[in-house]
């Protein structure tokens, strides 16, 4: 037993979760809206650094947090590049522009490490993180949610192209919304998955 204590504690440590993860691109997205391309975007790179400096301290950064920065700095450098008239009409269109960054993240990372496998590690005994169970769960996972950011894209975008109140609040939030409400569900199942005892573990 003192060998599943000692890998849960280890892999506990570390890492602020995957939707915390995801606050810098929430930062973003609210204040692109509600102020301007450059207050989203520095907020958001503050975000971000802050949400990947403890990985990083830890010598385990995490690719999503990594890309958040990598983003929002490019995002921070066109705003201050272009006149204010090109400003808007990129912070119009910044949310399907976002959403498709986090898709290429997430599918990027399938080359590697899936994204999802770096923040389950910290709940799962070291043990399981080899088994076939563990990497195969954490590819589905990973493609499952660069496909919903990817099916995002089309509806930020129709929403900067509308520009209307009721379709912001629509396409902008209530239909990303269900489909992030739909990939916490998906994640959550899995999570289970993942929490089961893959073996027993000698005293």
């Amino acid at each position: 037993m003192s060998a599943l204590k000692n890998s849960n504690q280890e892999s506990s440590e570390g890492g602020l979760g995957l939707f915390v993860g995801l606050v810098p691109w929430v930062v973003f997205t609210v204040l692109a809206e509600h102020a301007n391309l450059k207050l989203g975007a520095a907020a958001a790179l503050v975000a971000a650094v802050l949400v990947a400096l403890p990985g990083i301290k830890a010598r385990k950064p995490k690719v999503l947090e990594l890309g958040a920065v990598a983003t929002f700095a490019g995002f921070l450098a066109v705003a201050f590049a272009v006149d204010a008239a090109v400003a808007h009409d990129v912070a119009r269109y910044a949310r399907g522009i976002a959403a498709g960054a986090l898709s290429l993240i997430a599918f990027a990372s399938l080359l590697y490490v899936p994204f999802t496998e770096q923040y389950a590690r910290e709940k799962v005994p070291a043990a399981a993180w080899t088994s076939p169970q563990f990497k195969a769960i954490n590819r589905r996972l990973t493609a499952m949610w660069g496909m919903i950011f990817a099916a995002m894209v089309p509806f930020h975008v129709a929403a900067g192209v509308i520009d209307t109140q009721r379709g912001n609040i629509v396409l902008n939030w209530i239909v990303p919304g269900l489909l992030v409400l739909w990939g916490v569900k998906r994640s959550a199942a899995a999570g289970d998955e993942n929490a089961a005892p893959v073996a027993p573990v000698a005293a």
